[in-house]
C-alpha cells in the first residue's frame, strides 16, 4: 500500500509544480505591465514639468521685455517712430511706410525688434520688444473752451516676446502706455 500512496503523492506534486509555474508567470506578466505603465507615466510627468518650466521661463522673459520697453518710454526724449530700433506707428490698413511695417510676432525669425539684453538668464534668446505709437488724442477730461488749448495725450502699445530655455516656447505680452 505504500507504493500506491507514494505514487499518488508524486502525481499530485507534479500537478502543483505546473500550477505554481503558471501562476508565477501570470504574476510576473502583471508586474511587468505595472512597471511599464508607471515608467511611461513618470516620463510623461517629466515632460509636462519640463514644458511648464520652459513656459514659465518664457513668460518671465516676456515680462522683462515689457519692463525694458516701459523703461525706454520713461526716457526724456523718445526716438522717432520711423520703423527703426523697434519704434513703429499704428497706421491705417494699406499704409506701406516703413514706420507702419512692424514685425510679425508669430514669425520667430522676424526682424525689427529691440533686444532687451541681459534681462533673463538661461533663455534660448533674449527678450525682444517693439513700441507702437497711436495717433495723438484729446484728453478725456479736456476742457472744450475756445480759449483753452486741448490737452494732448499720447498712447503707446508695447509688445514683448520672450523665449524659454528651448526655442519651442514663446510668450507674447502687450501693454498700453500713456504719456503726457
Amino acid at each position: 500500500m505504500n507504493k500506491i500512496v507514494t505514487g499518488a503523492l508524486q502525481h499530485s506534486r507534479k500537478r502543483q509544480n505546473g500550477a505554481v509555474m503558471a501562476i508565477a508567470l501570470v504574476l510576473l506578466l502583471v508586474l511587468t505591465v505595472l512597471a511599464a505603465s508607471s515608467m511611461k507615466l513618470a516620463t510623461t510627468q517629466e515632460r509636462i514639468s519640463g514644458n511648464t518650466r520652459d513656459q514659465v521661463l518664457a513668460f518671465q522673459a516676456a515680462e522683462a521685455g515689457l519692463r525694458a520697453g516701459e523703461e525706454a518710454m520713461e526716457a526724456a526724449a523718445l526716438l522717432n517712430f520711423n520703423g527703426n530700433r523697434g519704434r513703429y506707428e499704428i497706421c491705417a490698413p494699406g499704409d506701406n511706410r516703413a514706420a507702419c511695417n512692424k514685425p510679425d510676432y508669430r514669425k520667430r525669425d522676424s526682424t525689427g525688434w529691440e533686444v532687451a539684453e541681459g534681462a533673463v538668464d538661461g533663455v534660448n534668446r533674449p527678450p525682444e520688444y517693439i513700441i507702437e505709437k497711436y495717433n495723438r488724442s484729446q484728453g478725456k477730461d479736456s476742457s472744450l473752451d475756445s480759449d483753452i488749448p486741448l490737452e494732448k495725450v499720447d498712447f503707446y502699445r508695447i509688445t514683448s516676446r520672450g523665449f524659454g530655455k528651448t526655442d519651442k516656447s514663446m510668450v507674447v505680452l502687450q501693454t498700453t502706455y500713456r504719456r503726457n
